[in-house]
């Protein structure tokens, strides 16, 4: 199934996505929920991002692609971007105003994302996909000057825009063999398959569980191929992921 987070007459609610048409839900899909009789078309409404995550753990250096010459990582290195981070769909990612004044380069990152369903810890990997609710196109955008020389990653992976998310969630998909396309002004930039991931999603959940509670509604982001390029003012990005969609967000100065 197909699910959009999406905005219609003032009110925000979450839907089942048909072909062109989109019919609200009674509540979060990785809830209990009845479908209603609102239907809308696609075209009338909002899109937001697909989820509000309570948190969204991010894997580096997962593609040997994306590695540079470095040693390929023995189990998956995680870290955090906020929920403040995020936008959805069609949302502007905004080059803050102090990476324009240091002349920091952006850069964006196309990314299988995955949704949390059930609240889980110290997951196998054998069981570990049981607990997906679905998956969506994420965008880990990243300023690279301050990625290298911060002592944290806080601003050059969190700063406001810098996670899109969405069209849709999708369930029932086979993350193990995605493929993942990342275009720049409707060229594409970074092209591969999820089967290229060094550490699949199975083991992330499972080594991230084992000391992080995860919970409904949290995102998970698997990492980037191939190297990314700089974006700036102007720019439009995509991410396209085979059976999910197309996120497209335009770039532009704070």
């Amino acid at each position: 199934m197909k699910f959009a987070r999406y905005t219609y007459g003032g009110e925000i609610n979450y839907g089942v996505v048909e072909g062109d048409t989109i019919k609200q839900i009674t509540g979060k899909p990785y809830e209990e929920y009845e479908v209603t009789d609102n239907t809308q078309s696609l075209s009338d409404v909002k899109l937001l991002a697909p989820v509000v995550p309570g948190k969204i753990i991010a894997i580096g250096l997962n593609y040997m692609s994306h590695l540079d010459g470095l040693e390929p990582p023995r189990v998956p290195e995680p870290f955090f971007k906020t929920p403040s981070s995020v936008i959805g769909d069609g949302g502007t990612v905004v080059i803050p105003a102090d990476a324009i004044r240091d002349n920091v380069a952006i850069q964006p990152e196309a990314e299988l994302s995955l949704v949390i369903g059930k609240k889980c810890r110290k997951i196998s990997k054998s069981e570990s996909l049981e607990y997906v609710f679905g998956y969506t196109c994420g965008n880990d955008v990243s300023a690279r000057d301050w990625q290298a020389n911060d002592m944290q990653w806080w601003r050059a992976k969190s700063s406001d825009t810098f996670a899109p998310l969405g069209p849709f969630i999708v369930t029932n998909l086979d993350p193990g063999n995605l493929r993942l396309i990342g275009r720049i002004n409707g060229k594409i930039v970074q092209e591969s398959s999820t089967a290229d991931l060094i550490h699949d999603v199975p083991t992330i959940i499972e080594f991230v569980s084992r000391v992080i509670t995860l919970e409904p509604g949290d995102v998970i982001m698997t990492g980037t191929p191939g190297k990314a390029e700089d974006v700036h003012s102007g720019d439009t990005v995509d991410v396209e992921i085979e059976g999910i969609g197309i996120l497209s967000n335009p770039v532009s100065s704070e």
